[in-house]
């Protein structure tokens, strides 16, 4: 064919267009709002296109108005891609805060392809409803999908390349494209504050529900064993979830998972340390004691692990409880002579070794990284069980450093006068009366002769003799006894009887002359029974007048029914099974999560299944008043009295910045009936 208006070959590839009038030229706006729907006001852009690209036209420039309003005129038909200057764009997302419910992704299973951090899910905005309602378009976008460059910021990371994947998406700072059938409007943009997730904790010298929860939490965390970067472990947790701003983060345990208690800080105050410790893989190994810390701007945490049921070295670290000097070498400086961790009395030896094996391998992290640290932060430690044991001797250590000790289910560490020495630091320990460990080693003599006379067996013979007296109710406290140190939170079962009153004859009266009969006794117990979250802390008035009822009542009873409902020197009653299977965390993090919702909400719809059970239990209260014996009635009266207390120690999280939203985006995410606390066990 030679008609050349048709040819495609090399010889003649173009073909003439004649261009009458100019071409229409369009426009488009973009404006810029953080979460809260404010704008970011006076943010530097560039805005590119094919024609800037080939030099047909220049690059478009300029600052967002006030209104953080971007507009472009004389745009040729060509799909457009904006960018902001890095530096001003993060310095101003830091400040911004997060909405308080978030979108909540589901967590891709193992084999799902779905993108972790994917798009928000559409209608979840209110931003979004409102651009649509008057016909803007509307996209949501992470810093990293708009910024030119990487921002100047502190790297999140031993790794300073490794950027967080959630607020950086795009490796290559590509910006936001709009096609060419989208000029001619609006954009609202929402961006993502810069901003990573904090737990919610607070360095203070009374009690709080947030630090009772979330360092519950780290004392499960601890007992991890997932490899570094898989899901559930220490690291992921810091550096993956904390920075996944798109969900709430979650410690996952056996299959279950726990929301945790956080805010949103400047991205620069993030978690920029995490690391796990275990002697067991130390080179070369030794002992078979774990922990891991994390350092934010303003916390450092630590958290020690427990004891676990899958092999004997714990089980002969808690057994071994000789007591024995409190020196712990690992923390002396070399030729210079060993000062004890207190003044006087004495430390469960088990305990003391296993901290001194972990102080002496990591002697960087323990010894240097974790003190320096501290300096302008906050020091929280915390441990369930053998953890809790283990981090109490650190706080010890650290007494001089303003720790702040959670425990949860921990056995006695320290004897009367060491713990009677100690002071300069606050710890609140839980115990869940249904709990055996919190009860050894018993407050007996323990430092006897067999020790002495038997050598390395005598840890052994010594820990039978103990709990021989133990059973034998010959609880001795005399010399040093193992003692608590520590303020108690307790998650107490509280019940009610039906008595039969003894003779009213003036004689028979009790000999403490308290105008109880002399012979009560009890005829059956009540249905309803109540957990009750107990701190007397924060209520030391109410707490003694209950002890004192608690004593009336027992001095009261008969024989028989004292020693039927209130065994000697114990806290278990008919009806209760007392045992190591209640002293998982998995038995104590119910009753905070519980309680940190009632917290939160009062006056639920529907209740709480605990809230259901105090008011059956305090209306059976009532229904049965005039038979019910008056010192129990009175103590539970108390007792009922002092729980509601409990939710007074959530007031500071209240009361602090972006606290009221992190209650708030907590109680959207938690599910109620979730994790039941069991009453009747």
């Amino acid at each position: 064919m030679n008609n050349t208006l048709h040819r495609t070959d090399t010889l003649n590839p173009f073909k003439t267009v004649a261009i009458g009038d100019k071409p229409i030229l369009h426009w488009i706006e973009f404006q810029l709002l953080d979460e809260q729907g404010e704008p970011l006001a006076n943010m530097p852009y560039r805005a590119v296109n094919e024609a800037t690209r080939t030099g047909v036209a220049e690059e478009y420039v300029g600052i967002s108005d006030a209104q953080g309003v971007i507009r472009i005129d004389g745009l040729h038909p060509l799909a457009i891609t904006l960018k902001i200057e890095a530096d001003p764009l993060a310095e101003q997302l830091q400040t911004r805060r997060l909405r308080a419910e978030r979108a909540e992704p589901r967590r891709p299973a193992i084999g799902d392809r779905t993108p972790l951090y994917g798009p928000q899910r559409p209608g979840f905005s209110p931003i979004e409803k409102q651009a649509l309602a008057v016909g803007h378009g509307y996209h949501y976008l992470r810093i990293g999908q708009l910024c030119d460059e990487e921002p100047k910021f502190a790297p999140t990371s031993a790794d300073p390349e490794q950027l967080s994947a959630f607020h950086f998406p795009d490796p290559d700072f590509s910006g936001f494209t709009v096609g060419d059938d989208q000029l001619n409007r609006r954009h609202v943009l929402e961006v993502c504050p810069f901003r990573a997730w904090s737990l919610v904790l607070h360095h203070q010298a009374e009690y709080s529900l947030a630090n009772a929860y979330n360092l519950g939490l780290m004392s499960i965390l601890a007992y991890s064993k997932r490899a570094q970067k898989d899901h559930g472990s220490p690291e992921e947790f810091f550096e993956q979830q904390c920075l996944d701003l798109s969900r709430t983060p979650r410690v996952w345990d056996d299959g279950q998972n726990w929301p945790c208690l956080v805010i949103d800080v400047p991205f620069k105050d993030c978690y920029v340390t995490v690391k796990p410790l275990d002697t067991a893989k130390a080179e070369p190994p030794e002992g078979n004691t774990q922990l891991f810390y994390a350092i934010s701007a303003s916390q450092v945490l630590v958290a020690w692990r427990g004891t676990e049921m899958d092999g004997l070295a714990d089980l002969s670290t808690d057994l071994t409880f000789r007591p024995v000097r409190p020196e712990v070498a690992a923390v002396c400086e070399p030729k210079v002579p060993c000062a004890d961790l207190v003044p006087a009395g004495s430390v469960h030896l088990g305990f003391r070794d296993a901290f001194e094996v972990a102080r002496r391998v990591y002697s960087i992290d323990l010894g240097k990284a974790i003190p320096e640290a501290i300096e302008g932060r906050g020091l929280f430690i915390c441990g369930h069980s053998l953890g809790g044991a283990l981090g109490l001797v650190h706080a010890v250590s650290l007494k001089d450093k303003n720790p702040l000790l959670y425990t949860y289910g921990m056995p006695r560490t320290f004897t009367l006068k060491a713990v009677q020495s100690l002071s300069g630091f606050q710890h609140f320990r839980h115990v869940n009366d249904t709990d055996l460990v919190p009860s050894v080693p018993p407050e007996a003599a323990l430092d006897n002769y067999l020790y002495d006379l038997y050598g390395p067996l005598g840890s052994t013979l010594g820990f039978t003799w103990s709990l021989v007296q133990l059973t034998a109710s010959s609880i001795f406290k005399h010399g040093d006894p193992y003692c608590h140190h520590g303020e108690i939170a307790m998650f107490f079962k509280a019940e009610q009887h039906v008595h039969e009153r003894g003779s009213d004859y003036p004689a028979y009266r009790n000999k403490e002359g308290l105008g109880a009969p002399y012979h009560n006794s009890i005829a059956y117990r009540l249905q309803e029974k109540a957990k009750l979250y107990l701190v007397p802390h924060l209520d030391p008035e109410h707490d003694q007048q209950a002890e004192q009822a608690h004593e009336r009542l027992f001095k009261s009873l008969n024989t028989e029914s004292r020693n039927r409902f209130f065994p000697p020197h114990g806290n278990p009653k008919e009806g209760r099974v007392v045992g190591l299977g209640h002293h998982f965390m998995s038995k104590y993090q119910p009753f905070m999560y519980s309680q940190l919702l009632e917290s939160i909400t009062p006056e639920r719809e529907p209740l709480l299944k605990l809230q259901k059970e105090r008011r059956k239990f305090e209306e059976q209260m009532k229904a049965h008043y005039g038979r019910i014996p008056e010192d129990e009635l009175f103590r539970n009266r108390l007792f009922l009295e002092l729980h509601s207390q409990v939710g007074h120690a959530l007031r500071v999280t209240q009361e602090l910045e972006g606290g009221v939203e992190s209650l708030q985006r907590f109680d959207a995410v938690a599910e109620p009936d979730a994790y039941y606390p069991k009453t009747y066990e």
